[in-house]
């Protein structure tokens, strides 16, 4: 479910993380939860509890925690069994909701009244057009579109509603009851069916899963459409086919021969499943051969091959490349403009790039960036540990296997690297008279 939690998780909350005191903060998972309330909630306020004392003492580095997630406010330990803890817990989260900033923001008492009417709509109807919206606000007095416009998009925010302004295949449905889309999304996840199918879900399979009161077959897909603009699914046959990732085999295909060289690898303190499975659904056109898994899959772009793999244990998900050997740099190019794409959209994920070195196989991949850094103070090698071997690597050309020279300086501000041999006398002029001194 975690690939659905973008549904739910939003700004302007109060999170309440409750832990299991008898496991460590590493089995309890604190820091991946933490990382994805920082991301879909923005700086919204954090509670942690932990559960069950009765059994086990809360045994966590609370300072450091604090000083890493700033947004936890509050620290509290209960016994849900005993009730040790409870009431503290409950008073505090009353006065901690009652101090959320946008608690008070002013807003009119006719986007209150809009509110209302709404929610009492969601209760009896899963959708209302925006149509119907636009003339609930007009009885309302809410009558400039700027003022209809934010407040629909502050409903969005709060949960109340699901409205996609910025999608006008999904505008056009209207204004949803968020819970409708959710449990639809949820019972075609847990379908047994789909799972033995190996996430391949079709028409037919569709219609039996959500066979349910309030999904009518005219709105069955409109589900789908959801699950593929949030990175769910995506076509096998245009309308009528489709593959869920989550639900893939977790096992790599036996038969898989790969014999490309690794080529970059992102590393990340906490990884969300969700990466791998976003970018396979965002790079399905080009999967080679049906190879595809739960956590990788093989593509085919141009005249190469890659292979790109999710370690999730390891939080770590690596790219390796096969082929004509003057286009794996596009290759690997179009790879992770797709990922850093999916980076960017997830708050605070910090993915550190890495640069693995072919000749030396034993040795950790470097840092992209401390590479980029080595090139622009001038440095030409740098030794690293090969097992038990100290190794001297090329800088230029082991970046140059990621992104061009050119591409290099040009991000790089124009920096201009003046390589100078032999004895000098005097000053040498370079370019609009910059003026290098002996």
């Amino acid at each position: 479910m975690h690939a659905t939690h973008q549904f739910f998780l939003t700004k302007r909350s109060l999170y309440v993380l409750v832990l299991d005191s008898r496991l460590t903060l590493e089995e309890n998972r604190a820091e991946y939860w933490l990382k994805i309330i920082q991301s879909f909630g923005g700086d919204s306020p954090i509670l942690i509890v932990g559960n069950k004392i009765d059994q086990h003492p809360l045994d966590i580095d609370r300072t450091g925690l604090r000083k890493k997630y700033p947004n936890i406010i509050g620290i509290f330990e209960t016994s849900a069994s005993t009730g040790d803890g409870i009431s503290e817990l409950r008073a505090n989260i009353a006065e901690q909701i009652d101090e959320i900033p946008h608690v008070r923001d002013p807003l009119p008492d006719t986007w209150f009244d809009v509110k209302t009417q709404l929610e009492t709509l969601a209760s009896k109807n899963n959708f209302v057009t925006y149509e119907e919206y636009l003339q609930i606000c007009k009885k309302s007095n809410v009558t400039d579109e700027l003022s209809q416009r934010t407040l629909i998009g502050f409903l969005h925010d709060l949960g109340v509603v699901l409205h996609f302004q910025d999608d006008p295949h999904l505008e056009a449905l209207g204004i949803l009851n968020p819970q409708w889309v959710t449990n639809g999304v949820y019972k075609i996840l847990n379908s047994h069916a789909l799972f033995q199918n190996q996430g391949k879900l079709t028409l037919s399979m569709l219609n039996e899963i959500l066979n349910i009161d309030g999904y009518s077959r005219d709105k069955r897909i409109f589900i789908v459409d959801m699950m593929k603009k949030f990175e769910l699914c995506y076509d096998i046959e245009a309308d009528k086919t489709f593959l869920v990732p989550d639900l893939l085999p977790k096992d790599e295909p036996a038969e898989l021969k790969f014999n490309g060289i690794p080529a970059f690898e992102y590393a990340y303190s906490v990884l969300p499943s969700s990466v791998i499975t976003r970018f396979i659904v965002r790079m399905n056109q080009k999967i080679d051969d049906g190879f595809v898994w739960r956590t990788g899959v093989v593509l085919k772009i141009g005249d190469n091959k890659a292979l790109v793999k999710a370690d999730i244990e390891d939080r770590k998900i690596t790219i390796a490349i096969d082929g004509v050997e003057h286009t794996r740099r596009d290759a690997l190019s179009a790879i992770r403009y797709q990922l850093d794409e999916i980076h960017a959209s997830i708050k605070g994920l910090d993915a550190q790039k890495r640069v693995p070195i072919p000749d030396a196989p034993n040795a950790e991949p470097l840092d992209y960036e401390y590479l980029l850094q080595l090139e622009q103070d001038g440095f030409e090698e740098h030794p690293v540990k090969n097992g038990n071997r100290l190794v001297k690597v090329n800088v230029r050309k082991l970046l140059s296997g990621v992104v061009s020279e050119a591409e290099r300086k040009q991000s790089a501000g124009n920096t201009t690297n003046i390589y100078i041999g032999g004895d000098v006398s005097g000053n040498v002029i370079a370019g609009d008279e910059n003026e290098v001194k002996k």
